[in-house]
C-alpha cells in the first residue's frame, strides 16, 4: 500500500481542499483506495484507518454487505470499459447523520486497477428548504391539512380510476365569524375535520380547497359508499358543534352543501372536476340534498357548459342576440300605462330562445351579469328617450339590478353615464333591486344607494314578503315602490286570506310612504280586488305581455289614453 500512497500525494491535495466527503473505492474489492481528510474527520476516524477497510463499513452505517447505492451495477459499460458518466442519487447516511446526494463516477486507479470515485455532498438544508417549501405549497397554513394544489397533484397521478370526491361548502360561513368571532370559526373548522379524520375508513384524505370548501378523496370507493359519508356529513350539520374548551361548551350551528364526485366518469384534468365541484355544491345548496356528479348528470352539465360557453360568446360579440322588451306598468286610477319594466332576452345561436332565469342566473355565476345588466340598463334608458317617454307625466322606467350589480363600486357611475348619454333625466329612472340572502347580508352597499337617490332615482324593491326582509323594517329600508310577487295574487279572486294580504301589503308600503305595483295580474277580477285594497300600479299580461321597441313605440298612445279593460270594468259596474 505505501508505493500506492506515495503516488497519490498530488490527488490527496486536491480532494483534501473540497468540502465534500470524497474517496476511492475498489471495483472488485470494496475496498478504500483514498478517503479525504473530511470524511475521515466527520466519521471520527483516521484515514488510515479509512483507507484499506469496506466502503460499505462507513457508507450506510451497515457491517456488512454492500449498499443500496453500490455503484458496481453501472460502472461497467456493456463491452466492459468503465462507465466514466456520473451517476447520481440522494439518500441519508445514517454514520454521517446528514441527507446528502451521492455521486459515483468509474475511474481506471493510479495502478490501473478498476475503482470508483464517490462524492458526497450534504443536502440537509437544502432538502430542510425544500421540505419547508413543499409545505408551504401543498398544505394549508392555518389546518395543516393539504390544499387544493395538492389536491390537483394528486387527481394528475391518479388520472382516471377507481375513486370519490366529497365535497362540502359551508353556506354564509362568513356569518359564523360575524356572530361568534373568528377564533370560533377557526375552531368550527378544525373541529369538523377530526371529526371526519376519526372515521374508520381506509385510503382517504381531506383538503381545504378555499376558505370555506374541503374536500375528501376517497381511493378504491364506490358510489354507494360515498354517497353514504356524504350523508352522514351533511346530517352531522343538522345538529350543533360544540367548539367550546374543556371547561365550557360553546355551540355553533351551521349549514354546509354537500356532492359526491365519481371519479369513473372521466375528466380531462385535474382543473375540470374543481370546475365541476363548484357546479355540482351549487345543485347541492339549491336543492337541499346531496348532490350526485355520475354520468347522467355529466351529460345535463355538459349541456350547462355549452349553454355557458353560447352565453360567453354572445356577449362578447357585441351582446349578439340580446334584446330588450317592455312591460307596461298600469296606473290603478287612471289606467294608462305610467311606466315600463325593461326584461332581457336571449336568443342563443346554438339553442335558440333561453329563458330568462336561465340566462340571468348563469350570468351571475360566470361573471358577466355586469355587463349584461349594464347593456340592458344603456339599452333601455336609450329606446324610452329616442321615443320621449320622459315627457309623459310621472313616467318611470323600471330596470333589475342583481345583487351582484348592487356590490359594483362603479354602478353609480355606470348608470350615470348612461342617463347622460341617451338625456334621459334621473326622476324617471327606477332600479329595482330583488329582495335575496345576498342584499339581507349586506351585499348591495348602503352608500350606492344613497348616492342613486341624489340622482333622483327610484329604488324598487321586487318579490317583497317572499324571502328575507322584515316588516318591522320596511318603514327603513332606502326604497320609494314596492313590488309583489305574482302568488300572492293567483287565487285572490276566492282566497279571503290572499284578499287580506294584499291589503295589508298596501297599507304597509303606504304607511313608508311607498308606491305598490302589484304583479301578475292575468283577470280583470283580479284586478278589480287589487282596486279594492288601494294597489297603485297593476303590471301583467291583462295589459300586456313584453313588447319589443318597435312594438312599445306603435303602442305609445296607452300612455295618454285608458287601457279598454278598463273601460269595460267600469261599465261592469255600472250594470250591477
Amino acid at each position: 500500500m505505501a508505493g500506492i500512497y506515495d503516488s497519490t500525494q498530488a490527488p490527496r491535495v486536491f480532494v483534501d481542499s473540497a468540502a465534500a466527503y470524497i474517496y476511492v473505492v475498489d471495483y472488485h474489492t470494496d475496498e478504500i483506495l483514498m478517503a479525504n481528510e473530511y470524511y475521515a474527520r466527520n466519521l471520527g476516524v483516521a484515514r488510515e484507518r479509512l483507507e484499506g477497510s469496506k466502503c460499505w463499513e462507513f457508507a450506510m452505517g451497515k457491517d456488512e454487505g454492500r449498499c443500496p447505492f453500490c455503484p458496481r451495477s453501472f460502472a461497467v459499460g456493456s463491452d466492459g470499459s468503465p462507465d466514466v458518466n456520473p451517476h447520481s442519487n440522494e439518500g441519508y447516511n445514517p454514520t454521517l447523520g446528514i441527507y446528502g446526494k451521492v455521486t459515483a463516477r468509474a475511474i481506471d486507479w493510479i495502478d490501473g486497477r478498476m475503482a470508483h470515485i464517490i462524492t458526497v455532498t450534504d443536502e440537509s438544508n437544502e432538502r430542510i428548504l425544500r421540505e419547508e417549501l413543499l409545505q408551504l405549497a401543498y398544505y394549508d397554513r392555518q389546518m395543516g391539512i393539504p390544499n387544493q394544489a395538492r389536491l390537483e397533484k394528486d387527481l394528475q397521478e391518479r388520472g382516471e380510476g377507481n375513486f370519490c370526491i366529497i365535497a362540502f361548502d359551508y353556506i354564509a360561513f362568513r356569518h359564523i365569524n360575524d356572530a361568534y368571532g373568528r377564533p370560533s370559526g377557526d375552531a368550527l373548522l378544525k373541529k369538523v375535520i377530526e371529526w371526519i379524520r376519526s372515521f374508520d375508513i381506509a385510503g382517504f384524505e381531506v383538503y381545504r380547497v378555499e376558505g370555506d370548501q374541503f374536500c375528501i378523496l376517497l381511493d378504491n370507493a364506490d358510489m354507494m359508499s360515498a354517497s353514504g359519508l356524504a350523508d352522514r356529513i351533511r346530517e352531522r350539520f343538522q345538529e350543533p358543534w360544540d367548539v367550546g374548551t374543556s371547561d365550557e361548551s360553546s355551540f355553533i350551528t351551521a349549514r354546509v352543501s354537500v356532492c359526491v364526485i365519481d371519479g369513473r366518469t372521466g375528466f380531462e384534468s385535474p382543473m375540470q372536476i374543481l370546475s365541476i365541484i363548484e357546479r355540482t355544491l351549487h345543485i347541492s345548496k339549491e336543492s337541499g340534498t346531496v348532490a350526485l356528479y355520475d354520468q347522467e348528470m355529466d351529460s345535463i352539465l355538459k349541456k350547462d357548459i355549452e349553454l355557458e360557453v353560447s352565453l360567453k360568446n354572445s356577449v362578447t360579440d357585441g351582446m349578439k342576440g340580446f334584446e330588450v322588451y317592455f312591460q307596461p306598468i298600469v296606473h290603478s286610477k287612471k289606467g294608462t300605462w305610467q311606466g315600463v319594466e325593461a326584461l332581457a332576452r336571449w336568443n342563443s345561436p346554438e339553442f335558440g330562445r333561453v329563458p330568462p332565469l336561465v340566462f340571468i342566473k348563469m350570468a351571475e355565476q360566470t361573471g358577466l351579469i355586469n355587463t349584461i345588466g349594464q347593456w340592458v340598463l344603456d339599452r333601455a334608458v336609450g329606446v324610452c328617450s329616442e321615443l320621449k317617454l320622459q315627457e309623459v307625466d310621472d313616467f318611470f322606467l323600471d330596470v333589475n339590478l342583481s345583487p351582484l350589480q348592487m356590490s359594483d363600486e362603479n354602478l353609480v357611475s355606470k348608470v350615470l353615464m348612461s342617463l347622460q348619454k341617451h338625456g334621459f333625466p334621473g326622476c324617471n329612472l327606477a332600479l329595482e333591486i330583488t329582495e335575496s340572502e345576498e342584499m339581507d347580508d349586506g351585499g348591495y352597499s348602503q352608500t350606492i344607494v344613497e348616492r342613486l337617490r341624489t340622482l333622483d332615482i327610484k329604488i324598487a324593491l321586487d318579490d317583497f314578503g317572499t324571502g328575507y326582509s322584515n316588516f318591522n323594517n320596511l318603514k327603513f329600508m332606502p326604497v320609494g315602490i314596492l313590488k309583489t310577487e305574482k302568488q300572492f295574487i293567483d287565487d285572490i279572486v276566492v282566497d279571503e286570506y290572499q284578499q287580506f294580504l294584499s291589503y295589508v301589503l298596501v297599507e304597509l308600503a303606504h304607511a313608508a310612504d311607498m308606491k305598490l305595483i302589484a304583479e301578475g295580474v292575468e283577470t280583470p277580477e283580479q284586478m278589480k280586488e287589487l282596486m279594492k285594497n288601494g294597489a297603485d300600479y297593476f303590471q301583467g299580461y291583462l295589459f300586456a305581455k313584453p313588447l319589443s321597441a318597435d312594438d312599445l313605440a306603435a303602442h305609445k298612445d296607452r300612455f295618454f289614453e285608458p287601457d279598454p279593460i278598463f273601460e269595460l270594468t267600469r261599465q261592469e259596474e255600472k250594470t250591477t
